[in-house]
């Protein structure tokens, strides 16, 4: 969704050398980039500086906005100077929204990664994560260029005819999940819109074959072109030139159906084992008394992963969790991460994994700030109880907002 629609826009651009676009694009690339490094620093090092949400939000607001206008003016751009200085700064805000917005979810990976190793980072596990991180990073960057290579031998035309369909799946990706954070947020909302987006958002992420099928175009595209004539006066030698000039672009295009066959098995068949429905605790209602909620010690001492929830006083969900770590010891946390926020915690095959992120938890640092553990609660066991004060579970509902 990040490299693709670029390779499509970089070889739009390309029409028009004397503008020197490409110049634009390359720099907007280190932008973007560094850009949504620093912003991710920022959210890892201060945790609250940072809302993942509200960054992502204000990068898709942007990018949204420079996708219509880049839409709006290329299709008639005829190369005057007041449309070339719109173009550039369209570009520019849309390659870096378009980082800032994958950015801050693709450099969270070899986070999550490092932090779930707690310490032990030459595992069989952590090996396998980091090669599937580098080997997706690898792919997209590669699928990228492929579908540069290959559109640079399409018309203009059929060029913005690619381009148009995916930015319109990316704009309305994106749109979707832009409402999405304004109802979790509690700027819009409604049981109306709720009705109509809730199959909206479950089924967003299918939005991306809708560019892997335009851009299946564009090797199509290529295939059914004709075979070059010979030009008037041009030699047999000149003539084998063009003709291996021709066949050279076609490799392009079996490349890019490569590149698809890849992207659309990983994003299908991949994505489905990847996200299989794990068995959910459930959250069992808690109230609090004398100014602490108390959970019995014989309900959490089978080692598994327990869910509770507090209603605060402004009718706030507050969901934690505890699990026997050993001994008297548990861990004792909010069912949110300060990187993924309020998604929550499963428990499969005996581990505690961040539901949204995948990374599993070692079980002796819940209950300790830092990474993608849970957000750690004070507790005391008291009165044949775990019991956690009311006033630190009001506190946390900032983070179930």
């Amino acid at each position: 969704m990040l490299t693709v629609p670029l390779g499509i826009l970089l070889a739009i651009l390309d029409c028009f050398p004397e503008r020197n676009f490409r110049g634009t694009f390359w720099r907007s690339i280190k932008w973007g980039f560094f850009v949504s490094l620093f912003f991710t620093a920022v959210k890892m090092g201060t945790r609250q500086a940072v809302s993942r949400e509200g960054f992502e939000a204000f990068a898709i607001f942007v990018s949204i906005l420079s996708a219509l206008m880049l839409l709006a003016i290329l299709p008639s751009y005829t190369g005057d100077e007041k449309r070339a200085k719109a173009v550039r700064f369209a570009a520019v805000v849309l390659v870096v929204g378009f980082f800032c917005y994958h950015g801050m979810e693709i450099w969270l990976m070899p986070v999550s990664i490092v932090v779930a190793a707690t310490g032990e980072l030459f595992t069989p596990e952590v090996l396998v994560k980091s090669l599937g991180f580098g080997g997706g990073v690898f792919v997209g960057m590669l699928s990228g260029y492929l579908v540069y290579k290959a559109s640079a031998a399409l018309s203009y035309k059929r060029k913005m005819f690619v381009y148009a369909v995916q930015a319109v799946a990316c704009i309305i990706q994106q749109g979707i999940y832009l409402i999405q954070v304004l109802m979790i947020r509690r700027i819009i909302g409604g049981a109306a819109l709720m009705k109509t987006m809730g199959p909206l958002i479950d089924n967003q992420r299918l939005l991306i074959f809708a560019v892997f099928f335009v851009t299946f175009l564009v090797p199509v595209t290529l295939y059914l072109q004709p075979r070059p004539e010979k030009p008037d006066g041009a030699n047999p030698a000149e003539y084998r030139k063009i003709l291996t000039a021709a066949k050279h672009k076609l490799r392009w295009g079996t490349g890019v159906i490569a590149a698809l066959v890849v992207m659309v098995f990983m994003s299908s068949v991949g994505y489905s084992y990847a996200t299989k429905v794990a068995e959910l605790v459930p959250a069992i209602p808690v109230a609090a008394e004398n100014g602490f909620v108390s959970v019995p010690i014989a309900d959490v001492q089978d080692g598994h992963l327990h869910r509770y929830s507090y209603r605060t006083q402004n009718s706030t969900t507050v969901r934690f969790i505890i699990i026997r770590k050993g001994g008297n010891a548990y861990g004792v946390g909010l069912d949110a991460c300060e990187i993924c926020g309020p998604t929550g915690y499963i428990e499969r095959e005996d581990q505690v994994v961040c539901k949204l992120c995948d990374v599993v938890m070692n079980k002796a640092t819940i209950g300790l700030p830092g990474g993608c553990n849970p957000i750690p609660l004070e507790y005391k066991v008291e009165n044949g109880g775990v019991r956690i004060s009311e006033e630190n579970l009001e506190k946390a509902k900032k983070h179930f907002r």
